[in-house]
């Protein structure tokens, strides 16, 4: 989710060196600034156009997708906690019912009032947080179950080191390394 948002920034970065780039070598004044005129109303557009609900929902969409592929991997991996698990699947599909009642809501209203829009970009923005909550609490649950494995590790490690610390019959005393003579 954190990915898509960090390689739209640098999208738009070098987009802006870019501009900067061409405008330095327009040698007109005139021309310079009508071409900033363009490129701050595609910026606009741009904007506008990202923050559509159509598009929003997708986004949300293409998130609970990745969601799902988070959930169907921790319940390979932590099987202990599948009662938690499920309960957090539950909670995504409730989201998942949400996206497609706003999916409904598009279809059906044609061209959107200010209102519907503002509604429905509420609506999209809550799904949002309650399907990044859900992802955060399955990562969570996750990292809860390696953290138990590699406690298990260890105290199996030590367990090990415990027993090899004891003398054996291939040990030599302490006094005897390292104290050969000719």
């Amino acid at each position: 989710m954190d990915y898509n948002l960090m390689s739209h920034y640098a999208m738009v970065s070098h987009l802006q060196s870019s501009l900067l780039i061409v405008l330095s070598l327009i040698p007109n004044h005139i021309l310079r600034y009508t071409a900033v005129a363009l490129a701050a109303g595609a910026g606009v557009v741009y904007t506008v156009h990202l923050k559509r609900p159509s598009v929003r929902l997708r986004h949300l969409e293409d998130a609970i997708k990745e969601t799902e592929e988070i959930i169907g991997a921790a319940k390979e991996i932590s099987s202990r906690d599948l009662l938690a698990l499920t309960e957090e699947g539950v909670k995504l599909l409730e989201v998942k019912r949400s996206a497609s009642f706003i999916h409904y809501r598009i279809l059906d209203c044609g061209t959107p009032t200010w209102k519907i829009y503002r509604d429905l970009s509420r609506d999209i923005g809550e799904c949002t947080k309650k399907i990044e909550k859900v992802g955060t609490s399955v990562q969570l649950i996750v990292e809860a179950e390696r953290q138990r494995k590699l406690t298990e590790d260890i105290n199996a490690t030590r367990i090990v080191l415990g027993h090899m610390g004891s003398p054996s019959v291939h040990e030599y005393p302490s006094s005897a390394r390292g104290s050969y003579s000719i």
